[in-house]
Parts: C-alpha cells; structure tokens; sequence
C-alpha cells in the first residue's frame, strides 16, 4: 500500500501547496497518514511512504526500517505525467540540511526537481555530506516527543551536532549564514533550514511550493 506523510511542520506552513500535493497523492492511491509520530503502527509490510519532511524521514528510518520510504521529490520523477512549470533559467541557490547527509537520492532528486523546473542550480561550497546546516534546529534540544519516538537517532544528533545557544546567538549566526547567498532566492526542503534563513534575512523558497505550482 502508498501511504503519503504530509508533515506537520510543512502542512502548517504551506497549506495551500500542501492540499494539492496532497490530493495528487490520492489520485496516486495514496492513503494519508496525520503524523509520523503516531502511537498506532503506521505501516504494514511492505508499505511504501511518501515524505515531503526530512525530521519524519529521519524518524521514520528508525521506527519503520524494513518499510521503504521516499521524498515527494523522488516520487514525482518518476511520474513522466507531472506537470513541471518553467522558471525561466532563474538562478537559485540549494541549501542542503543536515538531516540529508546521509541521503544522497533525496539530494539529487531536490537538484532534479528544479532542472525539470528550468531553474540554474547555484550550489554551496558546504553541500550534499558536507553540510552542518539546519537553521537553528541544532541549537537546541529536540522536541521531547521526537526523542521518544526515535531515540538513537536523536541520540546521535544531539551528541554530534547539538550546541545550545541562546536567542540572540542563534540570531547572529542566521544572519552571518545568509551573507554566504548570492541569488535572491534560496531552495529548501527542510522547516528548520527555511526558518533559519528566515531568521536570519534570507529569502528561503520551499520546494512544495513550487511542485504544487501546476497542480
């Protein structure tokens, strides 16, 4: 069975985009899924899940191994029907999240995306593994519920790249961050990087919001 994840995060912050991709998945067969963090089993075997939240594929890694699980992103590639909307050769810079390093086929299919969308990639000198950056999410300590729900690797995260700040550091680093782009806008696929760059002046633009453009 597909099941689709929409994200609690994303949903909230762009509902508009969300609703379409949301109702394109049911017209895929998809069955929606509320949250990532359900206490109920999310998936049976040999379920597949469609994510457009890297903090839900993260978690979902740890309490769904055996099911296979893939980005919005990766998903619509491979439907040769999905109505791309051109963009004209606007430069747009890529910001890679932490919570990706490890996941190379969400990262070039986000890098794919905006080809088919005509956007010139304008890559970060830190980017695909070689990125730290994920707003000011590593700046304090995970929600409660997220460290219940997966453990290990909220273990890890807050053992490697945790550092608590107060709100005015946070805020100083966002801004020292954004200095770094140089196109007016930057591509995102993570709510802890699109907040932070927010934060910090930037002009962070979700890539939902494009995929829902022509839907």
């Amino acid at each position: 069975m597909l099941h689709y994840l929409p994200g609690c995060d994303v949903r909230n912050n762009h509902p508009k985009a969300i609703e379409k991709l949301t109702e394109y998945m049911k017209r895929q067969g998809a069955f929606v899924d509320k949250c990532c963090r359900t206490s109920e089993k999310l998936l049976g075997g040999g379920d597949m899940i469609v994510q457009n939240c890297t903090l839900c594929e993260l978690l979902l890694k740890e309490t769904h191994p055996d099911n296979p699980c893939l980005s919005t992103y990766e998903y619509v590639l491979r439907d040769g029907t999905f109505p791309w909307v051109s963009h004209r050769n606007e430069m747009i810079t890529i910001q890679d999240c932490l919570r990706t390093k490890d996941n190379l086929a969400m990262q070039k299919a986000v890098r794919e995306c905006l080809r088919k969308m005509d956007f010139i990639v304008v890559e970060l000198e830190e980017n695909y593994d070689r990125t730290r950056f994920d707003g000011m999410w590593i700046y304090g300590k995970p929600m409660q519920n997220c460290i219940d729900t997966a453990p290990a690797v909220m273990k890890y995260i807050m053992d490697n790249y945790t550092e608590i700040l107060p709100e005015e550091e946070k805020i100083r680093r966002m801004k020292e961050w954004v200095k770094q782009y140089r196109t007016d806008r930057v591509i995102v696929y993570c709510n802890g990087c699109e907040k932070g760059i927010k934060a910090g002046g930037g002009k962070p633009v979700h890539i939902v919001e494009l995929l829902a453009e022509g839907l």
